[in-house]
């Protein structure tokens, strides 16, 4: 009788277990996230076999390391940005200058209104490490604004004095626009689970998709706008057929916490949903003032020194660009696992992981610097060559690399702030660093030309990273003053 009573003791306990829901990994270690494999079964081997006659290899359960994901990232946007080059070139070559021209309005006329209607989902998405909304709020909100953000193209170019062709390619730009917005949420979602692999091909086939599909549309029609409509196929084909397997496969694989609900959540929680819009809403503006800032320059030299100006200070701050691709690539990366160390009250393995992103941004500005000092040594027929119509083009440089510099740094400081679910005091940091820009680029400007808008710039950018860094910082003291000091006990 004992026996049996302690047999059924065990055998109750382990049934007690079993129907226990399995721990993340997350509960575990930060430093793994995600959730931990079922010990297997019949539902277990439904699952692979499920997965083997997918379209997509296994979707392994555990993320990738931030080396990886690094890679990967800067895989992809590069591939991006070298597709996009070439849409701009072949346009030009297929259809001529004026297509090409057409093809510029429709992005700079859809660019601003999807840049608002993205709302910064992606940002707020990746750093909710508590699961504080669904992906199901996710994803309404985001398909309501992006419907509200068609609706208003399509109206503003019906009542615009537009030609049939600009209207038709307005109109598939603003497609193109939508499925990649789309495919944008879903992208955030993998990102939040650190399997930016599943991104970074998503962006290179979406790339090649439509420089592909460019070449028949102009052999067979020569038309432009048949030659524009590759862009919306490219992206709605690489929506259905690689972002949603790919998270239907991370739900299978168990990215899905079990007490959430899937892609879709009916009916609408429509307090949720406002809600979610409004903690979102600062991040959307912080990424309208980041990609306003390196225009700023463009506009006061093209105003005061003319557009040729405007293309020399262009063609020499190419490189800042190339940098910062960098710079995203290793936020975008390190950003859900600062957002899982904060979440988690592990300050120190948070301040050790920004360091560390810190310190190699910085290396690289530094670098930056240093090529610049050198610059001069290249001799002055070259340096003519590289700059012309620029009298003092070391001087003008070294301006330029102090500014990269301190514009590097702002971007993981971004990231950590997202992390710690500040959004706000970034948009009115930022906002700061815009009023000065301002403020000092007329008249450095009109004193010292290019060298005096590079230096403008580096004061502007060197503010917005100070005050970055002392936001930072002075959370994580207020943090370790409410209980043990931030650099005693164990890492994480």
């Amino acid at each position: 009788m004992e026996n049996e009573s302690t047999r059924e003791n065990l055998f109750g306990d382990m049934k007690r277990v079993s129907s226990q829901p399995a721990r993340s990994r997350q509960e575990i270690s930060p430093h793994r996230g995600g959730q931990l494999p079922p010990a297997g079964g019949a539902g277990t081997q439904a699952a692979r076999r499920r997965t083997r006659r997918g379209l997509l290899p296994a979707l392994s359960m555990g993320p990738l390391s931030l080396r990886l994901n690094f890679s990967w990232t800067l895989f992809g946007n590069l591939a991006q940005a070298v597709c996009r080059y070439v849409t701009l070139v072949l346009l030009v070559h297929l259809c001529g200058l004026s297509s090409a021209g057409l093809y510029a309005l429709a992005m700079a006329l859809c660019t601003p209104i999807w840049s608002l209607a993205l709302l910064g989902l992606r940002g707020a998405l990746t750093t909710d490490a508590e699961d504080e909304f669904a992906f199901a709020d996710y994803l309404a909100v985001r398909l309501i604004s992006s419907a509200v953000a068609m609706i208003a193209i399509t109206v503003a170019v019906l009542m615009g004095d537009y030609s049939s062709d600009a209207v038709a390619i307005i109109l598939l730009v603003a497609a193109a626009k939508f499925f990649e917005n789309l495919s944008e949420i879903f992208h955030g979602r993998l990102q939040q689970n650190e399997r930016m692999d599943r991104v970074a091909i998503a962006m290179a086939i979406r790339g090649l998709a439509g420089v592909v599909l460019m070449f028949p549309a102009a052999v067979l029609t020569g038309n432009a706008v048949a030659v524009v409509a590759a862009f919306p196929v490219a992206m709605g084909l690489t929506f259905f057929c690689w972002d949603l397997p790919c998270a239907a496969m991370l739900d299978r694989a168990g990215g899905n916490s079990g007490n959430q609900p899937g892609f879709w959540r009916a009916p609408l929680r429509w307090s949720v949903l406002g809600r979610l819009s409004i903690v979102a809403l600062p991040i959307a503006i912080s990424g309208f003032l980041v990609s306003l800032i390196p225009q700023l320059p463009k506009y006061v030299i093209g105003s005061l020194l003319g557009p040729e100006t405007v293309a020399v200070y262009t063609l020499i701050a190419y490189w800042i660009t190339l940098g910062m691709t960098i710079v995203t690539a290793l936020g975008n990366t390190a950003a859900p696992r600062l957002a899982k160390y904060y979440a988690a009250d592990q300050d120190r393995a948070f301040a050790r992981l920004l360091t560390r992103i810190m310190l190699l941004v910085a290396a690289m500005g530094a670098a930056g610097v240093i090529a610049a000092l050198g610059l001069p040594l290249l001799g002055a027929d070259l340096l003519a060559r590289l700059g012309p119509g620029v009298a003092d083009l070391p001087r003008v440089v070294l301006s330029l690399s102090v500014f990269a510099a301190m514009l590097y740094l702002t971007g993981p400081l971004g990231r950590a702030l997202n992390a710690m679910r500040r959004f706000w005091g970034q948009v009115a940091t930022r906002c700061v660093g815009i009023a000065l820009a301002l403020a000092l680029l007329p008249r450095m400007v009109g004193a010292r030309g290019l060298a005096g808008a590079a230096d403008a710039m580096a004061i502007s950018s060197a503010v917005v990273a100070g005050l970055f860094f002392f936001n930072v910082w002075k959370l994580l003291a207020i943090r370790a003053g409410e209980r043990a000091p931030l650099w005693t006990g164990k890492a994480a």
